[in-house]
């Protein structure tokens, strides 16, 4: 019988991190801090200004399942980062946030679950390192309340593929100090076939983007 090694199926993962499907809004804790009132004179009904980029928080999960020859098999491969080395500048109109040459970079470990069967048979950690060059994008937004708008366009929080998923998401807004956070979170189901083996894909990203006001 042909196995199918953890390496193989992480490679499911990022075949398919760049595709955006079944994207909806999840709840997210919001940390302590102005999440719609006047504090610091800023609000989150007025968002509109420059902003230079101070970095990302994220948490992400790919899990991957396969069945061939009697067997299940399934992957699950889980990050967090805070990027560093971050650059550039975001402006937000009154429906529009442009980023303006955003660099960042992330080294952190990412662990990689294999399973077969629902028996767990590889337990490993693989290096996470990303260096994004400057990249501007525009993206278009609706307000749904005073705290909380959908974005349209790149989503900004890389998986351990190195992909950026795009769609329409959910954004909670808060203020701490001079700082907007911008709070998303995104899941997506798939189902592909690679190298003639279908494969199940759900993958989803939590993460909170930091812009402090110029």
């Amino acid at each position: 019988m042909r196995s199918i090694s953890a390496l193989k199926l992480l490679l499911f993962i990022a075949a398919v991190c760049s595709l955006s499907s079944c994207q909806k809004e999840l709840s997210i804790d919001v940390p302590p801090g102005n999440t719609g009132g006047n504090g610091n004179g800023n609000n989150t009904s007025n968002i509109v200004g420059e902003y230079n980029f101070v970095g990302m928080t994220a948490h992400t999960s790919s899990t991957v399942e396969v069945s061939q020859a009697g067997q299940n098999l399934k992957t699950v491969t889980v990050s967090d980062y805070n990027t560093q080395n971050n650059s550039g500048t975001v402006k937000i109109t009154a429906n529009q946030v442009i980023s303006t040459d955003n660099a960042y970079s992330i080294d952190t470990i990412m662990n990689g679950k294999t399973y077969i069967d629902g028996i767990l048979v590889d337990d490993s950690d693989f290096p996470f390192v990303v260096s994004s060059p400057p990249t501007s994008s525009t993206s278009s937004y609706v307000r749904n309340s005073t705290d909380s708008i959908t974005i349209t366009g790149p989503i900004g929080f890389p998986d351990p593929s190195g992909n950026i998923s795009t769609g329409s998401v959910g954004s909670k807004l808060s203020w701490h100090g001079d700082t907007l956070y911008m709070k998303v979170a995104t899941t997506f189901t798939q189902t592909i076939t690679q190298g003639g083996v279908p494969a199940t894909v759900t993958g989803t990203v939590t993460g909170i983007s930091k812009l402090k006001k110029r």
